[in-house]
């Protein structure tokens, strides 16, 4: 008897995809090889992508969308009004998935890869205006509460000010630029903090890395959050 194949769809190319990765990392996601797991030839394949790119955008997006998919539903357990808890919910939920997908993060927040180039206005783009959305809503809710620490413009240097005001203007979560420079700031800073977890580069200084983690993710919403009489949260 003929063994059944599971049909050629997106989502199967994409959790062949997803198991290369794992596996062997972005090098390991050739069309060669996913048309091999999948039991069908390269050719037939190639009906459904044009090629290696399309496969990690496929990928990428699937992952993307995935993370999104926790921080929204994080957010969405807090009370509507409570833009506090709600940061602190989407933040962990961003780091819990990052901890259990190291490869799937590290595809979408590490080391850029050779020779791909996300297409411009895809899929990609989406899944990651869909994260901004969900955690610069928060900053906005923040804001919109008088919740939000914000710098004054005049501390900043001029060039940086000016160019804060500019995508201000065109961001898909209207910012003014105090509220934009506080935003990234917070971004970023979670994010290269959640990295360097991910990455094991906290190992030297303790066994446990996720008490200083979790202390070093509230020690910064103190500094963007206030509490509800006006002061920053210390």
């Amino acid at each position: 008897m003929q063994e059944t194949r599971p049909p050629l769809t997106t989502d199967r190319i994409v959790e062949v995809c997803r198991e290369l990765l794992v596996e062997g990392g972005p090098e390991a996601v050739v069309v060669r090889e996913v048309a091999r797991r999948m039991s069908v030839t390269a050719p037939a394949l190639y009906k459904h992508v044009a090629g290696r790119d399309d496969l990690l955008t496929l990928l990428i997006a699937a992952c993307v969308n995935e993370v999104a998919d926790a921080c929204a539903a994080a957010r969405d357990g807090c009370a509507p009004q409570d833009h506090p808890d709600q940061l602190r919910a989407a933040t962990l939920a961003f780091r819990e998935w990052a901890l259990a997908h190291k490869a799937e993060f590290g595809l979408i927040y590490g080391t850029p890869i050779a020779g791909y180039a996300a297409p411009p206005g895809g899929p990609t783009t989406a899944g990651s205006r869909r994260i901004g959305e969900i955690f610069g809503g928060i900053y906005a809710g923040l804001l919109a509460t008088d919740r939000l620490v914000l710098v004054d413009p005049a501390d900043l240097p001029a060039a940086l000010a000016a160019d804060l005001e500019t995508e201000a203007r065109a961001h898909d979560v209207p910012l003014p630029a105090a509220a934009l420079y506080q935003f990234a700031a917070g971004w970023h800073r979670m994010l290269g903090l959640i990295s360097v977890e991910v990455a094991g580069h906290l190992d030297w200084a303790m066994t446990d890395t996720g008490p200083f983690v979790l202390r070093q993710l509230d020690d910064l919403a103190t500094e963007v959050i206030k509490t509800a009489s006006g002061a920053p949260e210390r």
